[in-house]
């Protein structure tokens, strides 16, 4: 038997893991808007905007402190830019939520967690692991 004790990681080093650099957002040659990897919180909020189905509240969450640079440019775009910058963040952060999508003729699942691309494949005829045929 090990006489080893349990090695715990202080938060130093848990934070330390947790970098990641950030998003940077090119609005013209010489704008760029940098994104911070959201934290904990904003996370949470995240979380509760993606429940909630607020696209408004998820990018707000997602962006921070970026988040009064980043509104106004909402007012310039169609409204799906919104949805794509968050998408674009959620992909970037390594935020979005992985998906079991089985093919067509059946075989071996493939995990896609870029939501861009679940939608590709399930317009191509694949379907999530364990959802039922239609009957149309």
């Amino acid at each position: 038997m090990s006489s080893k004790k349990n090695q715990f990681l202080t938060w130093d080093e848990i934070a330390a893991e947790a970098a990641h650099d950030p998003y940077e957002l090119k609005v013209s040659d010489e704008h760029t808007i940098s994104v911070q990897v959201p934290t904990g919180v904003q996370l949470i909020h995240a979380g509760r905007a993606l429940r909630n189905g607020d696209d408004e509240a998820l990018l707000h969450a997602l962006t921070g402190d970026s988040w009064e640079e980043i509104e106004p440019l909402l007012a310039t775009a169609g409204y799906k830019a919104m949805v794509n910058l968050a998408t674009e963040l959620l992909v970037f952060f390594d935020m979005a939520e992985p998906v079991e999508l089985v093919g067509p003729g059946g075989g071996k699942p493939r995990t896609v967690k870029d939501p861009r691309e679940v939608q590709r494949l399930v317009r191509a005829g694949w379907k999530p692991v364990g959802e039922a045929n239609s009957r149309s």
